[in-house]
């Protein structure tokens, strides 16, 4: 099973504040390792300052450097820390700590609904078969705090155990998939 981190620390939830460096992350995540060269070229960023946010998110465990990969010294290679995060609003209990969570979870829903609105305004573009594999739905369920809270515990389980399945190599035949979910109670 794939290691969760519990972020309980506010500096390193700060890490993903700034939305350059969670477009970083999220790309080595997606892309494997590369240099900051290369990521300043995918974003279209300074390499200095991609660097300095490279640095940051290696700083607070997001990251880490890959230094098997350089070819010579002065080369350096950064790949995404295996396993995943999570976080709770009930961990930041002052007021600054609160508002960098605050922050840092408007900031990951705007990505999110973001990348949806990207997808269905690109949608045409991807071959049907992918298009067809696409799913979106929602419903609305009666459940105690407990059962939520085991339905999420389940709904994590699934991921972990598909995010196993795409391991292979890159010309597989597979896509990188974005999948969010949110699970929350609603006042009719």
């Amino acid at each position: 099973m794939t290691e969760r981190r519990k972020i309980t620390d506010p500096d390193v939830l700060k890490g993903l504040a700034q939305p350059l460096r969670r477009q970083l992350y999220r790309l080595l995540c997606q892309l494997g390792p590369a240099t900051a060269g290369a990521l300043a070229k995918r974003t279209e960023s300074d390499p200095g300052l991609v660097s300095y946010h490279l640095r940051e998110l290696g700083r607070t465990g997001y990251i880490e450097e890959a230094p098997e990969l350089a070819r010579d010294r002065r080369e350096r290679w950064w790949r995404a820390v295996p396993g995943s995060t999570s976080w709770s609003h009930l961990d930041f209990t002052d007021p600054e700590s609160r508002a960098i969570a605050d922050t840092v979870k408007a900031q990951m829903v705007a990505d999110q609904l973001e990348r949806l609105r990207t997808y269905e305004r690109e949608r045409d573009s991807w071959p049907v078969e992918w298009v067809e594999a696409a799913t979106s739905t929602e419903g609305g369920l009666r459940l105690t705090p407990d059962e939520l809270r085991a339905m999420s515990e389940e709904l994590q389980e699934v991921l972990i155990r598909w995010s196993h399945v795409g391991k292979g190599g890159v010309d597989d035949g597979r896509e990188h998939v974005f999948m969010f979910l949110h699970a929350f109670p609603e006042r009719p």
